[in-house]
């Protein structure tokens, strides 16, 4: 009976490595193989059968150390499985899915880095892909958030980078709050470019998170620099951010000293703050950024978005709309002035800066045509006439 059920064991694993194989060639392929996967367990005599041969099969790539996209894909597909909801009991798939992560928490702990790496890339896919619906117990996510825990302080980066987008799924958690001080603990001391940039784009938002994450504005890095930008855009509207912050975001991220960076401040002023929170109007935008305290920044947002295109004068707006004369004059005020109307701070400062503009478009138009004018002499001279 032994015997038997070793030789099922082995070609279940021959069957299991085959599907594996087919799966790293191509993430085309994932989707019917997960289906033949989910079938040959569902044929499988034994559950736990499925499952030793189903481990045994995956250990080679626990030593693999070379980072190659067949290896990924791998990977991917296995998480996949974990997580995959097939036509078989619900049970069953959740039976599955806590057997593995536990055959996984151990080797994530092992000596060998490339064990512990492997380990704990498959835990965090696992946990970004897990549906809502999946029924794992709460022993065995203490177990694995401890675990993610330590492995956030290893000393291999790729390490930490997995335990930390493992993590982030519990950042937001108000039971898991450890998990954001530990997050805003790593960030200042991170060494690690990766690392940091990880970390920034795990931060859930809220008032602690967004000083952290503006802090990260100024990084020494461009990517992590980029990617706080994306975490600001995606993660905290106009609103919810004060005043200083609004300006503080804008003056560093157009300022910046990457092209990338200042484009990724300008798509955020533009696609979030601009369209989606003004409904395109920039002088509701202005209003936002408090202008007359900050008028240095509200220059160089209109500048900005002057440059992008972004500001034009509608048909029959002028300045001289704020020029009013009372038409209803007694004779006592018949020689007196027209009236002024008194502008708000980021009207004044809107079409100072189109003033501005216009001027300076008019200048280099004229520059453009005298060069033209003495590239022409220089023709003529050369041509003797």
């Amino acid at each position: 009976m032994a015997e038997a059920t070793v030789e099922e064991e082995k070609s279940l694993m021959l069957k299991i490595a085959q599907i594996l194989n087919d799966a790293s060639t191509s993430n085309a392929t994932h989707n019917r193989k997960l289906k033949e996967l989910s079938a040959l367990r569902s044929k499988t005599s034994s559950s736990s059968l499925f499952f030793s041969a189903f481990c045994k099969t995956l250990t080679p790539l626990f030593a693999f150390q070379r980072r190659t996209a067949s290896a990924e894909r791998t990977v991917r597909f296995v998480s996949a499985f974990a997580t995959a909801r097939d036509s078989g009991p619900a049970s069953q798939c959740d039976a599955f899915l806590e057997d593995f992560l536990r055959f996984l928490l151990p080797v994530s702990a092992a000596a060998n880095r490339t064990h512990r790496f492997r380990a704990c890339q498959i835990v965090s896919s696992i946990i970004l892909q897990l549906p809502d619906d999946a029924e794992v117990s709460s022993e065995l996510w203490d177990e694995v958030i401890d675990c993610m825990k330590l492995r956030a302080g290893d000393k291999v980066p790729v390490i930490r980078i997995s335990a930390v987008r493992a993590l982030s799924r519990f950042a937001s958690d108000s039971e898991n709050s450890d998990i954001l001080d530990l997050f805003l603990d790593m960030l200042p001391l991170e060494q690690t470019v990766e690392v940091r940039k990880t970390i920034v784009l795990s931060l859930p938002p809220s008032n602690v998170t967004a000083q952290a994450i503006i802090d990260s504005t100024l990084d020494v890095s461009e990517s992590v620099r980029k990617a706080a930008y994306c975490v600001l855009a995606s993660k905290f509207p106009l609103q919810s951010l004060s005043i200083k912050h609004r300006t503080l975001i804008l003056q560093r991220g157009l300022a910046d000293r990457s092209v990338a960076v200042s484009s990724e401040c300008l798509k955020l002023m533009k696609d979030e703050w601009l369209i989606k929170c003004c409904r395109g109007d920039p002088l509701e935008l202005l209003k936002f950024l408090d202008v007359e305290t900050y008028e240095f920044v509200g220059e160089s947002v209109a500048d900005a978005l002057l440059k992008a295109g972004l500001i034009k004068v509608r048909d029959g707006e002028n300045i001289r709309q704020y020029i009013s004369s009372s038409d209803e004059m007694t004779e006592d005020s018949a020689h007196c002035t027209p009236s002024i109307q008194l502008m708000e701070a980021e009207v004044a400062l809107y079409w100072r800066m189109i003033c501005r503009h216009l001027q300076m478009e008019a200048q280099n138009g004229g520059e453009i045509i005298a060069d033209k004018l003495r590239h022409m002499k220089v023709e003529k001279v050369a041509s003797g006439c």
